[in-house]
């Protein structure tokens, strides 16, 4: 099947010991573009704060479990969290990302069909994330995805938090 959330030649999977490389630089990507959109732009990996240093050492996030987006021809092209919150009923997800050079191809709606569906098999009813308001393309996705205005756990300003039903 094809069209938007149907990306042939990608499939998606949780992330294994073989994929840190992959993952270092995708986290790595991720957190040097948030930084530089928040106004704090690093050069290096090294300069980000040391939780995000730590979860790019480790190749993996700090929290949650780690799924890539693998397109046939092109490794790992995207990747995104799901993490457990502490109302068991609810999982987040963080640190969706697709790398620039593949954007445009159905991959954010994806990677979001796939971590519905996941939660909806785990018996996670609700799904929520936070985006900082300046990613309005992205904001419009999860919209678009069915994610409505959600009780803010995250007091950061500029921060909007959304979820959505899982089943």
């Amino acid at each position: 099947m094809t069209g938007p959330g149907h990306a042939p030649g990608v499939r998606v999977r949780e992330a294994g010991d073989g994929d840190h490389a992959a993952v270092r630089r995708m986290l790595t990507a991720y957190h040097l573009t948030t930084e530089r959109e928040k106004g704090c732009p690093v050069d290096d990996a090294a300069r980000l704060p040391s939780a995000y240093r730590a979860e790019i050492a480790a190749g993996r996030p700090a929290t949650g479990r780690l799924f890539l987006l693998l397109d046939d021809d092109a490794g790992a092209v995207g990747t995104y969290v799901l993490a457990p919150t502490p109302d068991r009923s609810t999982a987040e997800l963080k640190r969706l990302w697709v790398e620039p050079a593949e954007r445009g191809r159905g991959l954010g709606e994806l990677a979001l069909r796939d971590a519905v569906r996941r939660c909806a098999e785990a018996g996670t009813g609700t799904l929520r994330l936070s985006v900082w308001e300046w990613r309005s393309a992205a904001i419009s996705l999860y919209r678009r995805m069915g994610f409505t205005d959600h009780p803010p756990w995250d007091p950061r300003p500029g921060l909007v938090c959304l979820g959505r039903r899982t089943g």
